[in-house]
């Protein structure tokens, strides 16, 4: 090999290593600073695409789930005006045992019925004010299709009207006569408890089915997690072992870059 002070063959050597050695370190710490082995395409395009494709999944099983948030809290406020419907029906049905007596004078009969009205209000108010994000339940034929999981299926939860199968069956009171057949078994009272068992057994059945459905939703999205963490995800302790490796690399490359650097001075030596 001539020597000469325009070619310094071990110098270009030296830095072709030192640079590769400086981006290998550069591509350890861009992992460890991540925690990720694909932190973008430039990285692995192919396993990126697959993992934005991922991550596109996991996003989609978290706004389902969101979706099925709201229609639970629909479900449990209709379940919550179902239960004050229920205690104010037993009330009902004290009153009612009360005004079919003949033998209240007119001014109880009238305070009984006065109760009676009052608690009708209170069933009346609770069916109305059982609304969730302007959806009721418990007011209208009409049920509700919630979103269930990322091609579009869907959770039907039904309504019930409890109006008409409850709060009109408590026609009004003249008498212990009328008393007594609205407490009578099939009749009003009987009927109105009977349709609200069947109404509050259908929500908490879609209570039920909603709850799995968000329980199984975030099991597919932890698994989801799973499988893109085996794809992305670095690990560190080998990437630490990697960086303390190409530390002490780098700092061999310097130092031979140095030497060969300093090659060229020792021609002068034949000049002297």
């Amino acid at each position: 090999m001539a020597n000469s002070v325009n070619t310094n063959i071990g110098a270009m050597v030296a830095l072709k290593n030192l640079n590769s050695v400086s981006e290998s370190l550069s591509s350890t710490q861009k992992r460890i600073s991540t925690g990720l082995n694909v932190a973008d395409a430039y990285d692995d395009g192919a396993s990126y695409a697959v993992a934005e494709g991922i991550r596109s999944d996991v996003k989609a099983i978290g706004a389902v789930n969101e979706r099925l948030a709201v229609g639970k809290g629909m479900i449990d406020v209709a379940v919550k005006a179902g239960e004050n419907i229920s205690k104010s029906l037993q009330d009902v049905r004290v009153v009612l045992t009360k005004l079919s007596d003949e033998a209240l004078n007119a001014t109880d009969r009238a305070n009984y019925n006065a109760q009676y009205t009052t608690l009708k209000e209170d069933i009346d108010n609770f069916i109305k004010d059982a609304k969730y994000n302007g959806v009721n339940l418990i007011d209208s034929t009409t049920g509700q299709k919630i979103i269930s999981n990322v091609d579009g299926g869907n959770i039907e939860v039904k309504a019930k009207d409890l109006k008409t199968d409850v709060l009109d069956k408590l026609t009004a009171v003249t008498d212990a006569t009328g008393a007594a057949a609205l407490i009578a078994d099939g009749a009003g009272v009987d009927e109105a408890m009977k349709e609200l068992g069947t109404g509050m057994n259908q929500l908490a059945a879609d209570s039920r089915r909603v709850t799995n459905q968000i329980g199984f939703n975030n099991a597919i999205a932890d698994a989801t997690n799973t499988g893109l963490g085996a794809i992305v995800d670095a690990d560190l302790a080998k990437e630490s072992a990697r960086l303390q490796s190409l530390q002490v690399k780098q700092q061999l490359s310097s130092q031979a870059l140095s030497i060969a650097n300093q090659s060229p001075q020792s021609l002068l030596g034949l000049f002297r």
